[in-house]
């Protein structure tokens, strides 16, 4: 059980980290690491988006997840918390979804404001 515990932190941490160049986490402690779950804040990337966290959930299940914990303990949040049995290839392949996922979100921001730029211009 101390093992299995150990594990599922690591592998929070590892998520925490692979994802902290994309996302804003919450609730690190003054190490910088999380418990055994990683909460990330989409909070400013939804609102600036205008995409909801379902959004985020609904393109996880593309990527062949189940959709994480919503908006608990903070609203707009997603809550990770990968368990002891997750091999590393798997973590991986995880966090390259959410980091995909994070660049279609910036790509559909940047061409958001592209698209408002053009309509000023032409006016």
């Amino acid at each position: 059980l101390k093992e299995a515990t150990e594990v599922a932190i690591l592998n929070a941490n590892y998520i925490s980290k692979r994802l902290s160049k994309h996302y804003t986490i919450l609730y690190k402690g003054k190490s910088g690491s999380v418990a055994h779950e990683c909460i990330l804040d989409t909070r400013d990337l939804l609102s600036k988006s205008g995409l909801m966290v379902e959004d985020i959930a609904k393109r996880l299940i593309d990527y062949g997840y189940h959709a994480p914990t919503m908006s608990w303990p903070v609203p707009n949040t997603l809550m990770i918390e990968p368990t002891e049995s997750e091999s590393k290839m798997e973590l991986d392949r995880f966090c390259d979804a959410m980091i995909s996922i994070k660049s279609e979100i910036d790509s559909l921001m940047n061409r958001s404001e592209y698209e408002k730029f053009a309509k000023e211009s032409a006016s």
